[in-house]
């Protein structure tokens, strides 16, 4: 197998530990990456070629599933269990939600789902982006050698 082949297989391996300044360059790339990919698919779209636009859209898909499996490599560092990105996307999926319709009848509740909604991304966040990771080898592994490098190359 290819050095290059291994280094994109790497990021499909939710097993291990990523610190967060990897973390933070790999988030970032692919935040580019995916909008990137997202403008080009609407920009063929709007030329008229709608199929080609449609794939390169999805494109996308990979992106979102290789940064939901660093996120869980990257909760790992913090000697969580990869579970917790199942509850950030239960609560993105609340979100969604048609609670503006519900906010006559039931104010206090709404506001309060709304609060704890915001409450739960917040700490999220802070968790996978900003916090430092377990300072010694917990039940995911050792501690990442390089911190300020992914194991993966940046070559995307």
């Amino acid at each position: 197998m290819s050095k290059e082949l291994r280094r994109a297989w790497a990021l499909l391996d939710p097993s291990g530990r990523l610190s967060a300044p990897a973390y933070r360059g790999f988030l970032m790339r692919m935040i580019v990456l995916g909008f990137g990919l997202l403008c080009l698919g609407i920009w063929l779209a709007a030329l008229g070629l709608r199929w080609s636009g449609i794939l390169v859209a999805a494109g996308t898909l990979p992106v979102i599933l290789a940064t939901s499996i660093q996120t869980v490599r990257r909760l790992h560092d913090r000697n969580r269990s990869g579970w917790w990105l199942g509850a950030y996307i239960l609560a993105e999926a609340t979100s969604l939600l048609p609670l503006e319709g519900m906010v006559d009848s039931y104010p206090i509740p709404v506001i309060g789902l709304v609060l704890a909604m915001l409450g739960f991304f917040v700490w999220f966040f802070l968790e996978t982006v900003f916090r430092s990771g377990s300072p010694e080898a917990n039940r995911y592994g050792a501690v990442p050698l390089d911190c300020k490098r992914l194991t993966l190359h940046a070559s995307l």
